[in-house]
């Protein structure tokens, strides 16, 4: 972002970063998808950014339930555990690091450092 990024434009941005707070994934979707039209690509940009920031850890969850269901069926009873504890383990590191992400990239779009 430039010195002469609108203050409504730096707000929007700073929203969608900011809605891991209150509207994860649907409002960064929303602007997204608004943003689109719109003259300012960096809505568009950030919002997408956005997006995929915080819906990335709902998929990785999905994708660590299908593996423990899997494993199940595989009679995997001794080491279930053990591989449960290691996906929820990087589970919520991913969703911590993806959480501080979205509030650092929120206050930069704020402060209009990009």
């Amino acid at each position: 972002m430039d010195n002469n990024t609108s203050l409504t434009t730096r707000i929007v941005n700073a929203l969608s970063y900011f809605s891991i707070f209150f509207l994860p994934v649907i409002f960064p979707l929303i602007v997204w998808i608004v943003a689109r039209a719109s003259e300012e690509p960096s809505i568009t940009a950030n919002a997408r950014k956005a997006f995929w920031s915080q819906i990335f850890p709902l998929i990785y969850g999905i994708f660590a339930i299908l593996v423990l269901s899997l494993s199940a069926f595989q009679d995997f009873t001794a080491h279930g555990g053990a591989l449960f504890g290691i996906l929820l383990t990087f589970a919520l590191l991913i969703a911590l690091l993806l959480f501080i992400y979205n509030v650092a990239m929120g206050v930069k779009m704020l402060l209009g450092r990009e």
